[in-house]
């Protein structure tokens, strides 16, 4: 099995970085209190709306009018998983794509509880995580540093393919798209997989990388909806190349100033101006999206 470049992605997930634009489609978001903000400006740095709703007599209503919605345990709450249930079967009801985070999922008795809640009752269509979390929810015992994943599951182009089959069968388990965050990413329906190595190290200094990603799904989703399964699995990976790309653009700011005591703050602010600035060409000429040949 030969790791390659794939020909023909860039220019599907170029068209569907205009696709957002063009729809600003309105994401609802039951997501980490930390991280709300970035979340919100990052889905409008992207082109999307956000709507940050929890509030368990409104959610309903909320996801009526939405595209998609993003489901996110970082900060967990009694209140806020009852809201997320009622969203989320809502959102099974009528068509609406949902994005489930599972923050933390493996280190507490009570993240497994609620993730395993959530995949059975509102039966997300995708799944974003590190691959601690993936393990996790797949039903593997394994160490967490807290809400990231362990260093015994780095995903790298050495074990990129043995990761995936993981990545695989629990897209297959929970009968949806899975994206597996790492050095290379991960993402896949069972059937078809692909490998991101967009991104740099410095995302994973500042809080919220990965929440944000997962409201960025949420947008791209939202744009393309469900009716076409393969174009949905395309819309997760131009989330996942967007956040890698605007990573990669913020770290190369930050290297080209250090001589002027330019860090993490800076990478934060210059990321969000990357979602925004990033354009359809960037997507073509920049995108490191794997496929396996046998």
């Amino acid at each position: 099995m030969t790791l390659i470049l794939s020909k023909d992605t860039p220019e599907k997930v170029a068209k569907l970085l205009a696709n957002v634009k063009q729809k600003i489609p309105l994401v609802h978001c039951i997501t980490n209190r930390v991280t709300m903000t970035d979340c919100a400006n990052g889905l409008l740095a992207a082109g999307a709306a956000p709507i940050m709703s929890e509030d368990l007599r409104e959610v309903e209503d909320i996801v009526s009018i939405s595209s998609a919605l993003v489901l996110n345990i970082g900060t967990l709450m009694p209140l806020q998983v009852e809201s997320m249930l009622a969203a989320g079967k809502k959102a099974k009801k009528i068509g609406v794509p949902i994005i489930f985070d599972p923050v933390g999922a493996g280190a507490t008795k009570l993240r497994d509880t609620v993730s395993k809640q959530i995949i059975e009752e509102v039966q997300p269509d995708i799944i974003r995580g590190n691959m601690s979390e993936i393990r996790a929810l797949y039903g593997f015992s394994g160490q967490t540093k807290g809400v990231e994943a362990a260093a015994t599951d780095a995903v790298t182009f050495e074990n990129a393919y043995e990761a995936s089959q993981l990545v695989k069968e629990a897209a297959l388990k929970f009968n949806c798209i899975v994206g597996a965050t790492g050095e290379v990413d991960i993402i896949s329906d069972g059937k078809k997989t692909y490998y991101v190595a967009n991104g740099h190290p410095m995302l994973c200094k500042i809080t919220g990388s990965g929440c944000v990603l997962s409201s960025l799904v949420g947008g791209y989703a939202g744009a393309v909806g469900l009716a076409e399964k393969e174009k949905l699995l395309d819309a997760v990976v131009a989330a996942f190349v967007l956040s890698g790309l605007a990573g990669e653009m913020a770290h190369d700011f930050v290297e080209n100033n250090k001589v002027n005591q330019v860090g993490l703050g800076s990478f934060h602010t210059k990321y969000m101006n990357a979602l925004s600035s990033i354009d359809e060409n960037d997507f073509r000429t920049k995108s490191k999206i794997y496929v396996y040949e046998e």
